[in-house]
């Protein structure tokens, strides 16, 4: 057999893998979500059982809420310390031969904990344990095929692309999440990306049309934003989308320092105090799963709610305040649940709260605030993770916005230049140089991230 025969029948293997993995990494997807609505559907039960009493229901919902979480929390800490928070971060790791990936493990607690945590109401959304699923499910495949350590790099990222893809139904976000977000440990080349678009692909379809369990936020602007905005209109909104940018660039540095904080003083308490904290926050957040849903939960509801109904300013304000607390509590908690779909709702809060002061202040000028919307989304993602082309592609995606592309990426190239002006470095990173400080693995020290094996590269944003 000639080295080109032997070539293509490998390539042919890794696609067919491939396609192995987005379909367990969609299956997988579709499981959580049907299993995070039956959950939710646990708080209106409780909500129509004490119909009769508001306090009763609260009550009753907050016990329900601080169960389900000192359950997650014994399940992470007991069996899986790793399936705590995203996973993006294992993922790197694993990719860079720093982090084992215990699969066997880790989709049975990500799952079980996931779906208790999330349902309880804290703000985590479940794009970041789908990814570390697809990876999981990547790392299985690899292993029981006995593929060497290349490939297996290949079907890793294929798994976390096609998680990505299958949680928020955005293919194209899964494909250029591993080739950006990922690029300094995944090994590019023609076989490899042609791997991830498959695998994203094929998860996509089992999670939309096998399963029909549809994206994490099911967002129709098209009946809410100009569908045609007028050129001339978005030259002149320009300097407003700059100055977004900058506003959302020091707000994605915030939010990293703030995550990082809250999960510094996490790890201080001891594990007793640590459970009593997880229990009231599921508690609190149970209870305003009753009286103020919008205050909790993932956003997809809360963010289809401020497009639709357009509350007043001082309610978007405080929606942000104590969304934004909620989400850092919520992430430093040590249950499994990502930052993806929160981060989307606090951009959208901001922004829309900036487009309607700049409608108050310019009323004549054509603006619409959900335009701003759309743009801050994109441009806290690209601020925090500082993957400003993903962040463009999966808010596009999403909200099948792309007529308002100029303006999300004008937010997005000025949010992520801003945050990188201010010293604040991506958020994965800052999260696996944590894991490996904590808990080094065999032979691998306390080495700096920006400064690991990869492509030789050293990152210093």
């Amino acid at each position: 057999m000639s080295e080109r025969e032997s070539a293509i029948i490998n390539a042919m293997r890794i696609y067919l893998l491939a396609v192995v993995i987005g379909f367990g990494a969609g299956v997988l997807s579709s499981a959580f979500h049907y299993c995070l609505q039956k959950v939710f559907y646990l708080h209106d039960k409780v909500a129509a059982l004490f119909s009769g009493s508001n306090m009763n229901a609260t009550l009753a919902a907050a016990l329900l809420g601080a169960a389900m979480m000192t359950i997650a929390v014994i399940l992470v800490s007991g069996f899986a310390a790793e399936a705590a928070g995203s996973g993006v971060q294992e993922i790197e790791g694993a990719l860079k031969g720093l982090r084992n990936i215990r699969w066997q493990r880790v989709i049975g607690v990500k799952f079980i904990s996931g779906v208790l945590a999330i349902g309880a109401g804290l703000l985590l959304g479940r794009e970041g344990p789908t990814i570390h699923m697809g990876g999981c499910v990547g790392q299985m495949v690899g292993e029981k095929t006995n593929s060497d350590g290349h490939t297996m790099n290949t079907l890793l990222a294929a798994g976390a692309g096609a998680g990505l893809s299958a949680a928020f139904s955005a293919p194209l976000a899964g494909v250029i999440f591993v080739t950006e977000e990922l690029r300094r440990e995944f090994n590019y080349n023609f076989v490899s990306l042609h791997a991830v678009i498959i695998a994203s692909i094929v998860a996509k379809v089992v999670n939309d049309q096998v399963f029909g369990m549809g994206p994490s936020l099911p967002i129709n602007l098209k009946i809410l934003l100009p569908t045609s905005p007028d050129p001339e209109i978005l030259f002149i909104n320009v300097p407003l989308f700059l100055v977004l940018g900058v506003i959302i660039g020091v707000s994605g540095a915030g939010f990293n320092t703030a995550i990082l904080g809250c999960l510094d003083l996490s790890d201080r308490l001891s594990r007793p105090v640590k459970l009593f904290v997880a229990s009231a926050l599921g508690a609190a957040a149970g209870a305003l799963m009753i009286v103020g849903p919008e205050y909790v939960g993932g956003g997809d509801r809360m963010i289809q709610t401020v497009f639709s109904s357009h509350p007043a300013l001082g309610s978007l304000v405080a929606l942000l305040a104590v969304r934004a607390l909620m989400t850092f509590l919520s992430y430093s908690s040590g249950v499994p649940g990502g930052i993806f779909a929160p981060m989307l709702a606090l951009g959208t809060l901001i922004g829309i709260s900036f487009g309607s002061i700049g409608q108050a202040f310019f009323p004549h000028a054509g603006l619409h605030p959900g335009a701003f919307a759309v743009a801050a989304m994109g441009g806290l993602f690209a601020a925090t993770v500082r993957a400003p082309l993903t962040g463009i592609v999966l808010v596009a995606e999403l909200t099948a916005s792309f007529n308002l592309l100029p303006a999300i990426i004008i937010t997005c190239l000025t949010a992520s230049i801003t945050a990188q002006m201010l010293g604040s470095k991506p958020i994965y990173e800052q999260l696996l140089n944590r894991t490996l400080k904590a808990q080094p693995s065999p032979g691998n020290g306390e080495r700096d991230v920006g400064a690991m094996k990869g492509n030789g590269e050293t990152y210093t944003a």
